[in-house]
């Protein structure tokens, strides 16, 4: 893959980072780690975090060592080409899962909440258009826009932090491992695919002039993701209380419709609304480009651009097997996070092994 010809920059990066990441304290994902651990779900991501702090290090360490990869160029450079492009596939693949069943809880969250007289059919075809038509610009503008918006969605979501804290209450936490410390590391670790996007973005580590930049901007994205998905999470656990917080499918929408701005301003909801809806776009925009980047590099197509609507349009049809975001969110991507998780844990350690076995041979 060739560099842009005005290679991204740190801020981007941590933009896209942040979108990626970060912003599944506003979406389904809470919903699904409180099915079992109540109001421990912001222990959970905790525990996710920490058991993919090691082999993200490791993956990490290799880019370096061989900083004239991505991810794609260095799994075949590791272990070969035909053991290379099955690893690859199977990366390619729980991305794509995970991002069709994360598209699906989003089409619904849209179209229960804020055009419920509208098809999802139509909801899903112009937010995959849009995305399309922004994807097909290329990954630098597409970081400059996440850099542009990126004021307005803090904003939005610091705005939605102080009005919850209103009406948090702190005993609420506890007990403090919900329904029990097994539980909580049981949903922690077997669930930690959630946050697998931190090791897709890697297939863009030769899209910068400077690989630090690459490295300081996946850091600083990566650590203010994990703050805010803990800082959103316990929010919710003081929000909600013990029995009903596993009973809320959408918390983030739900957070912004307890609370009032005084006596006039009392459906406070539709202001976050435009933070939210840009940041879905971004997050989607993203993931769908990563996604056929990778699968370009492994079949190495070089104007990969060209795979963004046959894989947008795939992702939209298989997203609609599920027939409710119920059997979609609890039932498939539950499943499906839980076969993942192994392989992001396992692959960094076996592309470790094989440059250390690489490494003795020469």
């Amino acid at each position: 893959m060739e560099l842009n010809k005005k290679p991204l920059r740190i801020r981007e990066l941590t933009a896209m980072i942040f979108m990626l990441v970060g912003l599944k304290g506003g979406d389904t994902t809470p919903a699904l780690f409180a099915d079992h651990a109540q109001n421990a779900i912001w222990i959970v991501p905790i525990i996710s975090f920490l058991f993919l702090l090691g082999p993200f290090l490791i993956l990490m360490h290799l880019l370096k060592k061989y900083k004239n990869y991505n991810l794609i160029e260095l799994i075949f450079h590791l272990i070969g080409k035909k053991a290379g492009t099955l690893l690859a596939l199977l990366l390619f693949i729980c991305g794509f899962l995970a991002m069709f069943t994360d598209m699906r809880n989003v089409m619904e969250e849209i179209n229960y909440l804020y055009f419920p007289n509208s098809p999802t059919i139509v909801i899903y075809v112009i937010f995959l258009t849009i995305c399309l038509l922004v994807a097909n610009k290329g990954l630098e503008t597409i970081g400059s826009l996440a850099w542009a918006l990126l004021p307005v969605i803090v904003v939005t979501i610091i705005a939605v932090l102080f009005v919850d804290l209103k009406d948090a209450v702190l005993v609420r936490i506890f007990p403090l491992f919900g329904g029990g410390v097994g539980t909580v590391l049981f949903e922690g670790i077997s669930k930690s695919a959630a946050f697998l996007e931190i090791f897709l973005i890697t297939i863009a580590y030769q899209s910068f002039h400077q690989t630090k930049f690459f490295h300081s901007g996946i850091y600083l994205g990566g650590s203010l993701s994990f703050m805010l998905i803990v800082s959103f999470y316990a929010v919710y656990a003081m929000l909600f209380d013990y029995n009903s917080i596993n009973n809320i499918a959408f918390l983030y929408q739900e957070a912004t419709e307890i609370v009032a701005l005084g006596h006039f301003f009392t459906n406070i909801s539709t202001l976050f609304m435009v933070g939210w809806m840009f940041s879905n776009f971004l997050r989607f925009i993203i993931f769908l480009y990563l996604i056929c980047w990778i699968f370009g590099a492994i079949f190495e197509i070089k104007r990969f651009e060209g795979l963004l609507l046959p894989i947008g349009f795939l992702a939209m049809i298989l997203s609609l097997i599920p027939p409710s975001f119920v059997v979609n969110e609890m039932f498939f991507r539950e499943r499906s996070l839980q076969i993942m998780t192994p392989l992001f844990f396992l692959f960094p350690f076996l592309l470790w092994g094989a440059s250390y076995w690489k490494d003795r041979k020469t």
